[in-house]
């Protein structure tokens, strides 16, 4: 009855099983009986006699029925001495009657429940380091009641960490007690809690942490699934956790089984480390020998070729599969193979290996992502709809692949709206991710809609998709685009603090470049010591910015030289796969994955044109030479990237080896144009329409400088015709030059179709803040006031001869009809921007000349300069005193002089004062 009774919250049920309670003798008092009393008594609000009931059970029994209840309701009020008092008896009674019991083990479910353990863990911890101090002072004279009390403080970090709390307080709690088990139990069941939850990606930095500080804890012996765990929250870009793993999964367990040897194949296949997948393939055959009866025994090693797009190496592991092993390749190995082919960027095979496929099995998602990929990456829209089409007439549901794939093509068309509406729609089907989103808020970023990003950004959380690493990347890239510099590193120094999200050397390397752009260079060398602190090595787009910096500001300095040697050592470094120390279970983890290797050596260019600069010509071939090393394709008929073309051309520019120049473009046009080409159709890919901008621009000054306006001519006629195009300084550099070599007429063509329907006048209102991001885009054209007034001064030498020609005046006239905008534009100019642009030379900064000129010189040169010239600066000075200082005996004689000439002045006067008196006098009388 008492049982019943105390379940219920009335008053007259409770207060008879309070009377009843007490009519039983403590005899027959027993665990139940003892909770259902201490549970009336609270809840008639009487705790001081729930705990005075709960003790005598303690002490004459060992009982702990209620025990839960008055620890949960202590807690929750903050009764801290009142808590510390039940739970020494329960400990002294445990210890008493149960000897070989461990009184901290006590299952107490009722406590799982408090909301906000960790938050009055702390409470507590405050209070016995503070109020409580006086009280704890005599419990921890006894052994037992310090045992018992520091079993209480362990009890309640258990029950925090069990609910699970967040990972930042989950840390400063397991940084009491270091304890690994406490590690392994909070680990296992937060990554349980959290698994496919957003809230497990944006934890990473604190969860990564939470593991590197406990493997180093001397007892640390991870279970499987959390080494399980920990791999599947890394993979596939934790590339330093995973290798940690892949260690302390043979530390712990002397090798690893199925599973982890399926996925770390899986992984090292996937960033291309073929050498890994080797040594890992043979080591799991030979302990599983079954699997190599099924297909799938292969798909790392197929997938490890495919990712670097070797097809040799992919067609001799399919045919050492069938004709060795007497294995059938499935549909995942043909896929494989056709992914090979999309990486190799060979078109035939590709489309000839999607047909066998459709001959032999029913392509599933996967096949139609592979070959999709392959039209989306050149920008081929039709190709992609294409192939879309086709799968959705197969009923092939549409994959995250697929989308990427279909997303890709519209963005590379600059169709973004078109691209966004479709990720709106997929995302509604639960059929788009991160990376999906990280692609359209990248194309936002570049064309400078800032604003687009951040709602990009919400919508992604609005679908419950969490931001990674490369979706913070692409937000600072979007930020310093806008030369949003100082906000992007008051995310990135905030993100690092507070670990917002896992911080690499590639988000400094962002931020320092835009800092260099816009000389912020004290900004660089912050970023550097951060970096460095971080315990991160720097990579090479870092170390090209840093030495973009030092460049800025000492040109000719050792330092400068020494860090764009440091090019080639870090170079080299990514072909080096170091050993790990002699350990039996070493794998490299150092990806050759292609398109890792590009997003790592992003800033060539840069630093080609750097070493250039520097006239360090050495160093910047044996540059080119350890890039072309990395990716061979350039050694046979693909050209360069433009940003290395380009830099090679700005070296023989500078060096006026013309014919070099010329020699450059004309085999990077050929190639270039043979890449380009559309294979099914007139004109070029879209991804390929502005290779040529940047070494255009180089040869345009060199044919300047050869004063050949008729080859410049025919060589823009010749790039546009085949359907590639010209960025706004292309088309005004280009427009400028063709107007002073004579050339004026098709100068004035494109600038009047290309460039003047956004000219906004000669002297223009400011403009907005969105317009200026517009502006940050190169690709937006819109015509310089120079490139009109070097139009202009051909207009006005027509003027001046229309008096005396009626062909002139017809012309004249052909222009204000053909050209309107530039018509108006020419008799609108008033004479200060006329002057500005005919006395252009005499406005030119001197100090920026002497940079010029004295930059080729190195710093002992520049050194020795200056003491020459402060020599000679002496000398000029000292002839001017002595010219000013005069001898002690010249001095007297011209004193002598003065005061010889003062006298005969005086003299003088007397004289003629004495001839001039009788007449005075005589005057005076006669008056008188």
């Amino acid at each position: 009855m008492v049982l019943y009774l105390s379940k219920s919250r009335g008053i007259v049920a409770i207060g008879r099983a309070i009377s009843l309670f007490r009519q039983i003798d403590i005899a027959e008092w027993d665990d139940d009986l003892l909770a259902a009393g201490v549970l009336a008594f609270m809840r008639s609000g009487d705790l001081e006699h729930a705990i005075g009931r709960l003790k005598v059970g303690l002490e004459l029994k060992g009982l702990v029925g209620g025990l839960e209840y008055i620890l949960a309701d202590t807690i929750a009020n903050e009764k801290w001495s009142m808590l510390i008092g039940v739970w020494l008896e329960f400990y002294a009674s445990r210890l008493r009657f149960e000897p070989a019991s461990q009184p901290e083990a006590i299952r107490l479910e009722r406590l799982e429940h408090v909301p906000g353990l960790d938050k009055l863990f702390f409470s507590f911890e405050n209070y016995l380091s503070s109020d409580g101090a006086k009280t704890v002072r005599p419990i921890n004279i006894y052994e037992t009641t310090r045992l018992g009390l520091n079993a209480l403080r362990r009890k309640m970090a258990e029950l925090a960490l069990a609910q699970p709390c967040q990972p930042r307080q989950a840390t400063a709690i397991l940084n009491i007690f270091n304890d690994h088990r406490l590690y392994e139990d909070y680990l296992v069941r937060v990554l349980d809690c959290w698994h496919g939850k957003s809230e497990l990606r944006s934890n990473l930095t604190w969860l990564s942490e939470l593991y590197r500080t406990y493997r180093k804890l001397p007892d640390a012996h991870p279970p499987i699934a959390l080494l399980q765990h920990m791999f599947e929250l890394h993979y596939p870009y934790g590339t330093a956790t995973l290798e940690e793993i892949y260690q302390d999964w043979h530390r712990a367990w002397g090798d690893l089984d199925q599973w982890g040897y399926e996925k770390f194949l899986k992984y090292y296949a996937g960033v291309g480390d073929v050498q890994a997948v080797q040594q890992l393939w043979g080591r799991y055959v030979s302990k599983y020998p079954r699997v190599l009866k099924k297909p799938r025994a292969f798909r790392s090693t197929m997938n490890a070729y495919a990712q670097i797009g070797d097809i040799t190496k992919a067609e001799e592991e399919l045919r050492l599969m069938t004709d060795h092993h007497g294995v059938k390749p499935d549909l995942d190995i043909w896929n494989t193979l056709l992914k090979c082919y999309m990486r190799a960027q060979d078109y035939n095979r590709a489309v000839a290996c999607f047909g066998e496929i459709c001959k032999m099995y029913r392509p599933d998602s996967f096949t139609y992502a592979h070959i999709m990929a392959m039209s989306a990456k050149k920008g081929d829209l039709e190709a992609t709809l294409g192939f879309f089409n086709q799968s959705q007439k197969s009923r092939v549901p549409v994959s995250k692949e697929m989308a990427m794939a279909l997303v890709m093509a519209y963005c590379r068309n600059d169709r973004l709206m078109e691209a966004e509406r479709i990720i709106m729609e997929l995302a509604e089907r639960n059929a788009t991710s991160t990376a999906i989103w990280n692609q359209l808020i990248h194309f936002n970023g570049m064309q400078g809609r800032l604003s687009k990003c951040y709602e990009l950004l919400q919508a992604m959380k609005s679908f419950d998709l969490a931001w990674d690493h490369q979706t913070h990347e692409i937000l600072l890239q979007a930020l310093v685009r806008v030369d949003q510099v100082q906000p992007a590193y008051r995310l990135l120094r905030t993100a690092y603090k507070e670990k917002l999200f896992p911080v690499g050397p590639e988000h400094f390397a962002v931020v320092m470049a835009g800092a260099v752009r816009i000389g912020d260079l004290g900004l660089v060398d912050i970023l550097a010591s951060h970096l460095l602190k971080a315990g991160q090595s720097m990579n090479f787009n870092a170390k090209v910015a840093l030495a973009e910096a030092s460049f800025k500001k000492r040109p000719s300095s050792s330092r400068t030289r020494q860090l764009g040697k440091e090019f080639v050592v870090h170079l080299r470094s990514l072909f080096i796969r170091n050993a790990r120390g002699g350990e039996a279970h070493a794998v490299s983890t150092l990806p050759s994955d292609i398109r890792h290797l590009k997003k790592q050596t992003k800033s060539i260019g840069r630093a080609i044109k750097l070493l250039v600069e520097l006239r360090d010509f050495t160093t910047a071939e044996e540059v080119i030479s350890l890039y072309g090393g990395m990716f061979p394709k350039y050694k046979g008929s693909e050209p360069f990237p433009p940003e290395v073309i380009s830099a090679l051309m700005l070296g023989y520019f500078k060096d006026r080896k013309f014919r070099q120049v010329h020699d450059i473009w004309n085999q990077t046009w050929k190639r270039v144009l043979a890449r380009a080409r559309h294979r099914q159709a007139t004109g070029i890919y879209p991804v390929h329409e502005y290779d040529v901008s940047r070494p255009i621009t180089i040869l345009a000054k060199t044919l300047r400088e050869e004063n050949s306006g008729k080859e410049l001519l025919e060589v823009v006629q010749q790039v546009t015709s085949a359907g590639f195009k010209l960025t706004r300084s292309n088309w005004n550099l280009v427009i400028r030059y063709l107007a002073e070599m004579g050339q004026w007429e098709p100068a004035m063509r494109w600038c009047e179709t290309m460039l003047m329907p956004r000219w906004r006048g000669w002297s223009p209102g400011k403009r907005s803040l969105q317009e200026r991001r517009n502006m940050r885009n190169t690709r937006v054209l819109q015509a310089s006031n120079a490139a009109v007034l070097s139009l202009q001064q051909q207009w006005l030498k027509l003027r001046k001869l229309a008096a005396w020609s009626a062909s002139v005046s017809a012309k004249l006239r052909e222009i204000e009809r053909q050209y309107p905008r530039l018509h108006y534009a020419f008799t609108n100019t008033d004479f200060e921007h006329v002057s500005g642009a005919l006395d252009g030379n005499r406005k030119a900064s001197l100090k920026k000349s002497a940079m010029d000129m004295l930059r080729p010189f190195s710093h002992s040169e520049l050194k020795g300069m200056k003491k020459a010239l402060e020599r000679q600066l002496r000398v000029q000075q000292s002839k001017r005193l002595r010219r000013r200082t005069r001898s002690p005996l010249r001095t007297v004689s011209s004193e002598l002089k003065r005061r010889v000439r003062g006298a005969r002045r005086h003299a003088g006067r007397t004289e003629r004062t004495t001839h001039q008196s009788p007449t005075k006098d005589d005057g005076g009388e006669r008056d008188e």
